[in-house]
């Protein structure tokens, strides 16, 4: 049985020192109050009169980019940017980017009571160089130097990859995909429900190690093996009459090479 893949593009956790398309973030225009004059204190107010300047203000408060807080909250980028330019309101998005955030709804659509829910624990995604994956259909054939996918992640909670990991695998966030995996073919090495985080950009036949694959079409993980001066692809299933190995050819393409499992099956 060919493994069914849910696949996602990653996103980096915020650089909030950089722009979301160009340049750097201009700084929120602020008002500075002067408290507890005994200690000199100062404290920056931003301004949050309007929902754009609410959700840049709460978004910048975490650390995001735009394209980190849509991934987070399962929308378009462009529908952060039209919120935040003021373009357009897009309100019926509103309620689960302020759950992304961790903020109130209310605060954030109309300014009503604090911004911070009450007994909430904001999600952990503002930590600096965290890598946000969310899953999407992965559509094939594969056309292009792209992979083409569409969201599809049925409310699964996006992984978080941490940035020293990334240097550990010497990967970048824009060549991860996440994806999970249906049936038994690379059993007992993947199962069924596991999910594996590839890097798109690890192209190169490898010995030994597992990647997946569009084969005429349809998408399987097949660890890469060389035997006679040939590559071969080969299933870990036991049952080798069932899965026998099968030659790398010209209509097998490579993906990209598994990096990470995640597993229940101890």
């Amino acid at each position: 049985m060919a493994h069914q893949l849910l696949a996602a593009r990653a996103t980096p956790a915020a650089e909030h020192a950089r722009s979301d398309s160009q340049g750097v973030h201009p700084k929120p225009r602020t008002v500075t109050y002067v408290i507890g004059f005994d200690h000199g204190c100062t404290i920056n107010i931003a301004r949050v009169k309007t929902v754009a300047e609410r959700l840049r203000h709460a978004r910048l408060q975490r650390g995001w980019t735009q394209n980190h807080l849509a991934a987070a909250a399962g929308v378009s980028q462009g529908t952060i940017g039209n919120i935040e330019s003021g373009a357009r309101q897009s309100r019926g998005s509103l309620p689960q980017i302020a759950e992304a955030l961790g903020i109130s709804h209310k605060w954030l659509a109309d300014g009503l009571g604090s911004m911070t829910l009450v007994n909430s624990v904001a999600p952990p995604y503002g930590d600096p160089g965290t890598v946000v994956l969310r899953r999407s259909r992965l559509l094939l054939p594969l056309q292009g130097p792209g992979l083409v996918t569409e969201p599809d992640d049925n409310g699964i909670a996006p992984l978080l990859l941490h940035p020293a990991w990334l240097r550990s695998v010497s990967a970048r966030p824009e060549h991860l995909v996440a994806i999970q995996v249906s049936g038994s073919d690379m059993e007992p090495s993947l199962f069924d429900g596991d999910t594996v985080v590839l890097n798109t950009d690890a192209t190169t036949p490898t010995d030994g190690r597992v990647f997946a694959l569009d084969q005429d079409g349809t998408v399987i993980l097949r660890r890469l093996n060389r035997d006679g001066g040939q590559w071969w692809l080969h299933a870990d299933h036991p049952d080798q009459a069932r899965f026998p190995r099968k030659s790398f050819g010209p209509a097998s393409v490579l993906i990209g090479r598994v990096l990470l499992k995640l597993s229940s099956h101890i």
